[in-house]
């Protein structure tokens, strides 16, 4: 190197005699990052193992989900799942839920459930919550949207829809125009050309519910009881300036939020109203990193689309759907079950109050795609999982804090080695939290079904147990 002062030669300096180790003679790999240690004075950057990075940041993200109970996927619309789960980075829960709203649009108005007086159109609309990155909310629907494009392309070109503004204009997707043609009769076509004539079907995507959210609040906007309206698959007539006849209609919404907006929009005027007791809150998280992933292969999605449709056929000419022997056994404990106060409030307490209408929408749903007039026990049991799970999700996003949620994280990343107390206070904590506290935490997770204590023996053999805590697991799919 030139002297300081001296000018350039613009040679540049010869290389370095000093020979670098081989990736493989590195020692000292960190378990927890899958960075190895390179000795001190080497230029040889750290070498991170991918799979290993990956592992960590899906436990992570995945640490933040109540557990969910695998009998969620014992169904027809679960095998679908499983089949492409291994070839999306969405949450399979995501997948599912995405997919039971898509086909209980496109079953149509004919097949329905009946609980009370009441009709009950086989509608079911998921908020699907989870955070920007991490959530992966898109991939799961996009896995969703390729297997029902396979079923039915005409169905997702002419009935799928997005932008939810007003109530005038949800209503206005159902009514006929009525001013005359050229020839002086009625034209019969549906304004705007929005929806095939004679079909009632709408399902709406939208990936920023925040931003509907915020729409509804403004004055004057009608979109809140007109949802409330669609969600029974009721009359959207409006008796508006612009008035619109819109005598029945089948809507299904898919919606994606984050945690921290929807706990932030859902305001008690909201809650108040009802409107969001229509919605199945599902929180979902990455489940897995897919570097260059293209989707499932054409072939498999391409046989799933062939036989969905079938189902979809067979399944949209039935009509009230009634339970076999075993069926109306288990639907009497779980309207029990769901029709009990389960101790929550607030909005919570909103939230899970449709939980046993929601479970019987679901198992017919089940039931139809399986061809069958009749629900049975294994659609309720399907169907019932899903819908815990959709209650503990709303327990967790309206009860987890960002402590709370990283703690879980943080215990999650460890694995099957857990975390102690100790370890949470002295490392996570930096011993700056009171004791208490600490197990005041702790036993906030345990308690939501996060995390579970085991005593785990001393290796020596000999002194008291530890304490360990481990994430509950959460399939993948």
């Amino acid at each position: 190197m030139n002297a300081p002062g001296e000018p350039s030669t613009g040679v540049l300096p010869e290389p370095s005699s000093e020979v670098l180790p081989e990736p493989a003679d590195l020692h000292g790999k960190n378990p927890s990052t899958g960075a190895v240690e390179v000795p001190p004075g080497s230029r040889q950057p750290p070498v991170v193992d991918p799979e290993a990075r990956a592992a960590e940041e899906v436990a992570r993200a995945r640490g933040a989900l109540p557990p969910l109970d695998a009998a969620a996927f014992d169904c027809y619309l679960g095998r679908v799942v499983e089949a492409v789960a291994e070839f999306t980075e969405g949450d399979p829960v995501n997948v599912l839920a995405s997919l039971i709203c898509v086909t209980g649009v496109h079953l149509g108005q004919k097949p329905h459930v009946r609980a009370g007086d009441d009709v009950h159109p086989l509608l079911v609309w998921p908020l699907i919550i989870g955070r920007t990155g991490s959530g992966r909310k898109g991939a799961g629907w996009s896995s969703a949207k390729r297997i029902a494009l396979a079923a039915g392309p005409d169905f997702m070109s002419t009935n799928v829809r997005s932008g939810l503004t007003s109530g005038e204009g949800l209503a206005a997707m159902f009514a006929d125009d009525q001013d005359a043609d050229d020839n002086g009769e009625k034209a019969g076509r549906r304004t705007g050309g929005r929806l095939p004539a004679g079909d009632r079907r709408l399902l709406v995507f939208e990936a920023e519910w925040a931003a509907v959210m915020a729409r509804m609040k403004r004055e004057g906007n009608s979109l809140s009881a007109t949802l409330r309206g669609a969600w029974e698959g009721g009359d959207l007539s409006t008796l508006a300036v612009s008035a619109r006849i819109a005598p029945s209609s089948h809507v299904g919404i898919v919606a994606h939020i984050t945690p921290e907006e929807f706990r932030a929009k859902v305001s008690a005027s909201d809650l108040a109203g009802g409107t969001y007791n229509r919605f199945l809150p599902i929180m979902v998280a990455r489940a897995r990193f897919l570097p260059g992933g293209q989707g499932a292969p054409l072939a498999i999605i391409n046989g799933l689309g062939a036989e969905l449709a079938e189902r979809l056929e067979h399944g949209g000419e039935l009509g009230a759907l009634g339970f076999t022997t075993a069926g109306d056994e288990l639907w009497r404990r779980l309207y029990v079950e769901f029709g009990t106060d389960s101790g929550d409030s607030g909005p919570v307490e909103q939230f899970v109050s449709r939980a046993a209408p929601y479970c019987l929408r679901i198992a017919g749903i089940h039931a139809a795609l399986d061809g069958n007039s009749a629900i049975d026990a294994g659609h309720l049991i399907a169907a019932a999982a899903l819908v815990r799970y959709a209650i503990d999700s709303a327990r967790a996003a309206f009860n987890q804090s960002a402590e709370t949620a990283k703690l879980a994280a943080w215990i999650a990343a460890a694995g099957a080695e857990g975390r102690t107390r100790e370890q949470v206070r002295s490392d996570f904590y930096g011993r700056n939290k009171k004791a208490d506290e600490v197990n005041a935490l702790l036993d906030t997770l345990a308690r939501a079904g996060r995390i579970t204590a085991t005593k785990r023996p001393p290796a020596s053999g000999r002194g008291r147990p530890t304490e360990v805590y481990t994430a509950v697991q959460v399939p993948r799919g």
